[in-house]
Parts: C-alpha cells; sequence; structure tokens
C-alpha cells in the first residue's frame, strides 16, 4: 500500500494524456506522476524513486523530488511565506509544507530557519509540519545504539556546542569541547552515537571514541606527513589550537597518537616536530 508522506521505488506502468501512473514495487498499488514531476526522459518500465503527497485537491499524486524530510524525519527548513492560519516552509519539492498556527512553538517569520517535524494526520492524511518537536522527542523509539555510525546535521550553536539532527530521525546535541572542525549549519557530517539519553535525545561525536579515535587519529597524522614531505613542526609543545587546526584533533588525542606511531617506529619525535620515518 502506498505512504502518503514517504517516498519509495516505483515502476512506470502507464502513460496517459494527462501524465504517468506508477506501480509500487511491492504492490499493485497505483499514484499518478505528472509530467512537470516526471524525471526527464521518462519511460514505460522505467523504475523511479518518488514521493507522494496529497495535492490541492486530496488526491495522491507523486513527484521525483525527494523532500528534506518524510513523516516521521526532522529538517532543518526556512520559511517562505506566513498567513494568518499558519506559516509555508521550503522543503524540496514542488508544494511547500504547512505548519499551522497551533503548531508554532514560537511564532515564525519569514526567511527564518527553523526545524520542523514532518507529520501526518490520521483519518485525512494530509501532511503537515510542526515545530512543537517536545512529545516527539519524548517519544522516540530508536534504532541506533552506543557506537553506531550515524549522519549528523548541526542546526544550531549552543553554549554547549550544536543542536544537531540524527539521521533524520532524532534530535541530540555534539559538544563544543569535542569538536575539532570548522562547523556549518545544516550540513551533514559522519560521527557516532555516544548516549542515548532518557529524555529522548542523543548525545553524538564526530569522531570515534577509544581506541578507533586514536586509530583514525594516526591515520591522519601519516596522511599530513605524506603531504608534508615526509616532516612537519607539530610536537608535544604545539598549541592544541595549531593541532586543531592542522590536523582537526585534540592535543591529547594528538599525542596519544604519535606517542603509538613512535612506538610501531613508523615516525621520528624531536623538540622540532615529527618525521616519517622511510622504510
Amino acid at each position: 500500500m502506498i505512504e502518503i508522506g514517504k517516498s519509495g521505488i516505483f515502476v512506470v506502468c502507464r502513460e496517459t494524456s494527462s501524465g504517468y501512473y506508477l506501480r509500487e514495487l511491492d504492490s499493485n498499488s497505483e499514484v499518478f506522476m505528472p509530467p512537470a514531476m516526471a524525471p526527464i526522459n521518462i519511460k514505460i518500465n522505467q523504475k523511479i524513486e518518488a514521493f507522494v503527497y496529497l495535492d490541492t485537491k486530496g488526491g495522491p499524486v507523486a513527484t521525483n523530488k525527494i523532500p528534506y524530510a518524510e513523516v516521521g524525519e526532522y529538517a532543518l527548513m526556512k520559511v517562505v511565506d506566513t498567513q494568518e492560519f499558519g506559516a509555508f516552509f521550503d522543503w524540496g519539492i514542488e508544494k511547500d509544507l504547512l505548519v499551522p498556527g497551533n503548531e508554532q512553538k514560537v511564532k515564525v517569520h519569514r526567511d527564518e530557519d527553523h526545524v520542523v517535524r514532518v507529520c501526518i494526520e490520521e483519518g485525512t492524511e494530509r501532511v503537515y509540519g510542526t515545530t512543537k518537536l517536545g512529545k516527539y522527542i519524548e517519544a522516540s523509539v530508536f534504532d541506533i545504539a552506543i557506537g553506531d555510525k550515524i549522519k549528523i546535521a548541526p542546526v544550531q550553536k549552543t553554549d554547549l556546542g550544536y543542536k544537531s539532527i540524527i539521521n533524520r530521525k532524532f534530535i541530540g546535541m555534539i559538544y563544543a569541547n569535542e569538536i575539532f572542525i570548522n562547523i556549518k549549519i545544516g550540513e551533514n557530517y559522519d560521527g557516532i552515537v555516544k548516549k542515548i539519553r532518557e529524555d529522548g535525545l542523543v548525545d553524538a561525536s564526530l569522531q570515534a571514541q577509544g581506541i578507533d579515535n586514536l586509530v583514525e587519529a594516526k591515520d591522519k597524522i601519516l596522511e599530513m606527513l605524506e603531504k608534508c614531505n615526509g616532516k612537519s613542526t607539530l610536537h608535544d609543545k604545539s598549541s592544541p589550537d595549531d593541532i586543531k587546526k592542522i590536523l582537526g584533533m585534540s592535543k591529547q588525542t594528538f599525542k596519544s597518537a604519535s606517542g603509538m606511531l613512535y612506538k610501531e617506529r613508523k615516525i621520528k619525535i624531536s623538540k622540532d616536530g615529527i618525521e616519517l620515518i622511510k622504510k
């Protein structure tokens, strides 16, 4: 059965004078795709990914554009228009997403960016957005565990670090004292789960933990040395800012990883810096 507010893989099964009909791979259900929402050079029997939502008449329609978030997911979205009854957000497809006035935690204004959760109204299958996230965060059902690799999208800078969207499905935090790269709001970064909190939030990290972190750090140091003709002025007395700027890691991680490389006889360490040992 085709789900409203979700994307899936479909087969183009027939063409009419008004557009195309797509059949869901796992069922015989069909949905209409207008020509303006179809990929270029669409062909019968072609497999395509499409997103399904209700048009202005309340009927299901498919588009080959995939939104920033589907039903049950979060995304950082921009307000494109406001009305007395609500605000419209750009969510990446032809039809803007309505966030009704009673679903706004604070009144939003045009051109503002907000974290929005995409929801569906039972009975009508009307897709809408909300910025009232608390009850959804508290009810989070996690399909991730400590140590799992995740995608992190920072959405707001705070005193503690960056509030972030995790795998598009959860809200979490990456902490400032563990960030050693320049962060851009809305960009996606690879990371791992540090902790699943009882309040429904996720503590995340941009780098691996424990021995995995040191293995990654060793590789970064060796790669840096290869690019610098085997030598670097970085050493135990270098400033944390210099190490962070050049290698994107903490001074403690650098010292531990370089010490391991020294014991493995892969580098030399002196007061002037570190040097790759050529085999």
